[in-house]
């Protein structure tokens, strides 16, 4: 199977978190806008900060470093608003809570630790039909084209949250789903303390997947819409790393171009 991007109409991008989208294929948005195609990037995990809740250890550091005060998704959504709409694609929002965020009956956050935030999901963890539902209904109101979902590269959990959650859905309506490298862990640099790589979560995935397709795609533009979220790169590319400089080893081609690496699924 073949994905023909310029000719897609509409084309919906999952984005697990406020960035992801953009991140890993920022240049495939912007390449099918240019064509003509409707692009929505629509984040799941966008929930402000929950009144009156116990804040873990990892979500208050974040907030320090993030510097957006105690309530920092207002800021992130607009960051989002300004990066998407720069390469023509619209916004969808989800208002689920974050994994910083998600408690148990008791109170108790779920992930207190960036451990156990890139560890295995809780089985405590009830948002996997909220998930569906949202996937689902954004489907069914879009009526895409192609489904572009996060692989799981990186073993974030709301990334392998997100991706089996599409599959769930795919398992029960038609879809047309092709897989993106989550980036900048796809690079095999992130997370520091425990890099992950492409084979190791093609190696993971509960789904069926047939065959890569690297998709041409420009970078100065990628580039651009990444800096939108100026709150959030030093989180994501730690120890000074340049992102363009990242992004620009992990896309170029052997003829120097540059390009985005899909993955079709038996459902495209």
């Amino acid at each position: 199977m073949h994905i023909e991007v310029d000719a897609c109409k509409r084309i919906l991008v999952i984005s697990p978190h406020l960035d992801d989208g953009v991140l890993s294929v920022g240049g495939i948005i912007e390449r099918a806008v240019a064509n003509g195609a409707e692009v929505i990037v629509a984040t799941a995990f966008t929930a402000d900060t929950p009144a009156g809740a116990r804040i873990s250890p990892l979500a208050l550091e974040l907030h320090a470093l993030w510097d957006l005060g105690p309530n920092p998704f207002e800021q992130r959504r607009a960051e989002d608003v300004a990066s998407v709409t720069s390469l023509g694609a619209r916004v969808l929002h989800g208002n689920l809570l974050d994994a910083l965020y998600r408690a148990d009956q008791a109170g108790d956050p779920l992930y207190p630790t960036r451990q156990s935030v890139f560890g295995a999901p809780s089985d405590r963890d009830r948002i996997g039909d909220a998930l569906v539902e949202l996937f689902d209904a954004w489907i069914s109101e879009i009526s895409p084209d192609l489904v572009l979902s996060p692989l799981g590269v990186g073993r974030h959990v709301d990334h392998v949250l997100t991706t089996n959650a599409v599959r769930r859905l795919a398992m029960v309506r038609a879809m047309n789903v092709a897989l993106y490298e989550d980036l900048p862990y796809a690079t095999g640099l992130f997370p520091v303390t425990a890099p992950d790589s492409v084979e190791a979560a093609l190696g993971r995935t509960q789904w069926q997947v047939t065959s890569p397709q690297v998709i041409s795609v420009d970078l100065p533009g990628k580039l651009a819409a990444i800096g939108a979220y100026a709150s959030q790169i030093a989180d994501i590319f730690p120890n000074g790393l340049a992102f363009g400089s990242v992004l620009d080893t992990y896309m170029r081609r052997e003829d120097g171009a540059f390009g985005e690496r899909v993955w079709h699924t038996a459902t495209s």
